[in-house]
């Protein structure tokens, strides 16, 4: 039986109702650049951009989301950040920048920002902890707090829901099931 090849998610569209105003926000507000445009085979206007110079794109934004949609099609985009000090960062500049609806939330396993951009599509930056803990959990955060007291809170929360373990055991726990799955799963 062949393995299945690993799927790595790389990026995400999302349609706008004022582009020019989006692309703007995810430049200043994220520090995305563009790294191309153009118009779709579709019709549509679209702008490529990203952070990391090894990826073309993280986000593509198009034109011609209708603005009278009765909810917003958009679940939530998530950026994963390299260090809580990263996201203390962008925190400290998203209230600096006066974004509203600021959520700060432990889940044990990752630390999360959560608001909106101006269209109304939820945002996630966020920064895996070291610890694992069942989801899903939310927990009050005070990205104001020293890194070292967030931590130590956080392992505290951890080790006292059920099945704690290190980051670190529970990627080898992953690691075994993907393979078995992969094994198993017969193309």
């Amino acid at each position: 039986m062949a393995a299945l090849p690993k799927i790595q998610f790389t990026h995400c569209g999302i349609f706008c109702s004022d582009l020019e105003m989006m692309v703007d926000f995810y430049r200043k507000s994220l520090g995305f650049v563009v790294s191309d445009k153009g118009v779709a085979s579709t019709g549509h206007r679209l702008y490529f951009m990203t952070q990391d110079p090894e990826i073309h794109h993280q986000l593509v934004l198009f034109d011609g989301k209708p603005t009278d949609l009765p909810f917003n099609p958009v679940n939530q985009l998530s950026f994963l950040l390299d260090s809580l000090a990263d996201l203390q960062d962008y925190y400290r500049r998203a209230k600096r920048a006066g974004v509203q609806g600021l959520d700060q939330v432990d889940h044990g396993n990752a630390w999360s920002m959560y608001f909106k951009d101006p269209e109304g599509n939820p945002l996630e930056l966020y920064v895996d902890s070291p610890y694992f803990t069942a989801q899903p959990c939310r927990e009050p955060l005070n990205l104001d707090l020293p890194a070292e007291e967030i931590l130590q809170r956080t392992e505290a929360m951890c080790r006292r829901r059920p099945g704690f373990l290190s980051r670190e055991d529970w990627i080898q726990e992953m690691r075994a099931r993907i393979a078995a799955q992969r094994t198993a799963f017969d193309v």
